[in-house]
């Protein structure tokens, strides 16, 4: 009798705590299946209790490039991101590389993000792979920046073999990062992430060297890639450009080499533009890919050389020139700030030498 008594007593005690746990539990059921998520209240209680790890964030999604094997070499693609209830997707391509920045809302409680390869269809789009991320592990847990990080994708087409995505992720805000030192004034939110992640990619290849790379070295490194040149009517060259100085060349200049083995091999460029001749990096109104910079010779005759990009955004190439030439122009003002003060001091040192003489 007095141990039913107490078990009475106990399932009593434990009724409150249990039916809390309950409560809970049907809440965190019921938001998973029917959106409770909508409800601001719901949506709070969910955080206080742990159950959501995040709340709602934007993502940035730099998609680079596709790379897959198909019997038609110039397959016209897209990528589509799908977040929960939100999805975005890139312009179509015949080359898959896109390098276009995606921007979606990641709502609380959204477990994956879907990124889908797309081939376009009088119906729509026709799924090629897929590759789906954990919004904890590989999202928020990995950093906030994820600088170009190739992915398998899993194959959903017959007719695709070995599937991978290059993508940059970008999860918070980069206001901390040291990059951003190097970029004076201010410029919009995608192109700002991409050059800083340019310049973090250059200055994480120059790391094992002793001391580093210097701010210089960092600019000069990002601002090396492959290129398309136009050389008149229409007709473009695989070209790879690069920057190059003291103490391999006099002045700081903007070089077209052939090819990267050229330019490894420090074989003279075809084309040699003085950093400080450059008059301006402009990209083409009319063109989304194309930029032109603007330069005058040995002669002072207004030349322009016409670029389309590759490997990287357009917009991040005009940054990081217009960068580069901004520090050509600070260092010689600086070589000339030391020389002066470095003749006064001669000056100085002179007068009084020849004072102590007269003395």
């Amino acid at each position: 009798m007095l141990s039913l008594l107490l078990g009475a007593r106990m399932f009593s005690g434990l009724a409150g705590p249990l039916a809390l746990i309950s409560a809970c539990c049907a809440v965190c059921l019921c938001a998973r299946r029917c959106g409770l998520r909508d409800c601001a209240c719901i949506k709070t209680f969910l955080r206080v209790i742990g159950h959501d790890k995040f709340d709602d964030f934007e993502l940035m999604v730099l998609v680079h490039e596709a790379i897959f094997e198909h019997k038609d070499a110039k397959m016209a693609t897209n990528v589509r991101i799908t977040a929960g209830p939100e999805n975005v997707i890139t312009d179509e391509v015949s080359n898959g590389i896109y390098q276009q920045p995606l921007h979606i809302m990641v709502h609380q409680g959204t477990e994956q993000i879907l990124v889908e390869l797309l081939a376009p269809t009088t119906l729509g789009f026709r799924v090629l792979a897929n590759l789906k991320l954990d919004t904890l592990k590989d999202v928020l847990g990995s950093g906030s920046m994820q600088a170009e990080l190739l992915h398998e994708m899993k194959p959903k087409d017959k007719g695709i073999l070995h599937p991978k995505i290059k993508l940059t992720i970008v999860a918070q805000d980069l206001d901390d990062d040291a990059e951003k030192g190097l970029m004076p004034g201010a410029m919009g939110s995608d192109v700002d992430i991409l050059v800083r992640q340019q310049l973090r990619k250059a200055k994480e290849e120059g790391k094992d060297l002793d001391g580093g790379l210097s701010e210089m070295e960092v600019l000069k490194h990002a601002c090396a890639g492959p290129l398309e040149s136009f050389e008149g009517l229409g007709k473009t060259q695989g070209v790879y450009v690069g920057v190059i100085g003291p103490p391999t060349s006099r002045h700081w200049l903007l070089g077209v080499w052939m090819n990267k083995s050229d330019f490894e091999s420090k074989n003279p460029p075809m084309v040699g533009v003085d950093l400080l001749k450059v008059q301006s990096v402009q990209a083409d109104p009319e063109r989304i890919n194309v930029f032109v910079v603007n330069y005058f010779d040995a002669h002072r005759v207004h030349q322009a050389l016409t670029f389309r990009r590759v490997d990287r955004a357009r917009d991040v190439w005009v940054e990081i020139l217009h960068i580069i030439v901004v520090k050509a122009h600070e260092e010689k003002h600086s070589r000339k700030t030391v020389r002066a003060t470095g003749n006064e001091g001669g000056r100085n040192r002179k007068e009084k030498k020849t004072k102590s003489m007269l003395w």
